[in-house]
């Protein structure tokens, strides 16, 4: 009997084995791995050839196929083998999942990016999981979401049904989320086959699915995998020692907790409201016309005072709910950057006061609020608070939407 022939005895040994039990552990995994291995390497050794011979010689005749024989060795060897499904089913490969995502049409996310929090996004497809035909992203419980398609790109508030065009092709940009690359970057960046592990795993929702976690240096990460169709169905973030990184990539994923495949989007989801009204700044298609600062019956200059001095007072409070309310900057902190304020505040490390220096003036439609912020033990910092006023329904309301020192929020 060829070594070959003795190594797949004993890959069928472990199916038979498999189909015998409801479930498998990784110690077993491991187990029925190194006895096949030892099996390979005792009958090399009978015969005076060193361990490994006959597959190095297989696979390393050209130069060509070294760093394709390393991906078969991890991938089909030391990771093939570890996991293996009840019936007649084959073992489970990375490369299945792989090949799996490259065939998806549509995809349906929903989960948590690192800085701007929950979202869902749809994307479709024409062969390229990494680079779709059209993109629709919206933060959960948010008006606004951005859609990308081949016409262009534009931000939507579906609050005001105003919109931000822009005809220029975005589906190569660093915000589109690379569906296609997840999986793929996650099992890069592990390196190592002994830093990935796949294992059964039981899930309330789906039954049973293939588990495979992925470690890193920085981080862990779990992908439950679909038994029939091989396609990540969750994705989670188990440890990560450094999310204020991860925080200053555009739209880094941190979870899917909902992914759907192939689904029709819904209708008229990728196109133009009939009813938007197109503006010039994206910033205009931020605000909430049911939060700001309501300034009917007021001066420009006497609002412009208002917002500042209640913008700040909640700043000091690290009242979230006033803050985000009236100043859309704080609408981007996720919940460990207010955690990370609240530490600093009980420190006696916050800010004390803002105190408003000068008089408010105009420039363009935009106003400007002259301030100074003082944290004990530190010089002042000057600021300048930039507002804007809008229209809505009716009513003037007022934002703050920026500052002269770091610019608009976009």
């Amino acid at each position: 009997m060829t070594e070959q022939n003795q190594f797949e005895n004993m890959i069928r040994e472990h199916c038979r084995t498999k189909q015998a039990s409801a479930r498998t552990t990784p110690q077993l995994d491991e187990r029925v791995l190194r006895d096949a291995w030892d099996a390979q390497r005792q009958s090399q050794t009978q015969r005076g050839t060193p361990a490994g011979a006959g597959v190095r010689r297989f696979l390393m005749q050209s130069r060509r196929t070294q760093l394709a024989a390393a991906v078969l060795i991890i991938g089909a060897v030391v990771l093939g083998v570890s996991l293996f499904h009840g019936g007649a089913q084959p073992a489970y490969g990375l490369d299945q999942t792989l090949d799996a995502i490259k065939q998806i049409r549509t995809v349906y996310m929903k989960g948590e990016f690192y800085l701007q929090g929950p979202f869902e996004c749809w994307m479709r497809f024409e062969g390229n999981p990494d680079r779709p035909t059209h993109v629709w992203l919206g933060r959960t419980d948010h008006n606004l979401c951005k859609i990308c398609s081949p016409a262009g790109v534009f931000g939507l508030n579906r609050r005001t049904h105003r919109i931000h065009y822009a005809p220029r092709d975005e589906r190569g940009k660093s915000w589109i989320p690379r569906f296609g690359s997840l999986f793929q970057d996650a099992v890069r960046q592990a390196g190592t086959s002994d830093a990935i592990q796949i294992i059964d795993g039981q899930d309330e929702t789906t039954g049973s699915d293939i588990v495979i976690r992925i470690r890193t240096p920085q981080r862990e990460q779990e992908f439950r995998v679909d038994c029939q169709t091989k396609l990540p169905i969750r994705f989670t973030t188990v440890r990560e020692d450094n999310p204020t990184e991860m925080m200053r990539q555009t739209l880094a994923v941190k979870n899917l907790t909902e992914i759907r495949y192939n689904e029709e989007p819904p209708a008229s989801l990728f196109d133009k409201p009939a009813d938007a009204v197109v503006v010039e700044q994206e910033v205009d298609c931020m605000v909430d016309p049911d939060a700001g600062l309501v300034a009917d019956g007021m001066s420009r200059t006497d609002a412009c005072r208002e917002i500042v001095e209640r913008a700040g007072r909640a700043l000091i409070d690290l009242d979230q709910t006033t803050l985000c309310r009236l100043d859309l900057f704080y609408r981007l902190f996720p919940p460990p950057i207010w955690e990370q304020l609240q530490k600093m505040k009980k420190a006696g490390r916050w800010i004390q006061e803002v105190v408003i220096t000068g008089v408010p003036y105009q420039e363009g439609d935009l106003w400007y609020v002259p301030a100074e912020v003082r944290v004990p033990g530190r010089p002042a910092e000057v600021t300048t608070p930039m507002i804007k006023f809008y229209e809505f329904e009716g009513k003037i309301l007022c934002f703050v939407i920026g500052s002269k020192e770091k610019g608009v929020v976009d």
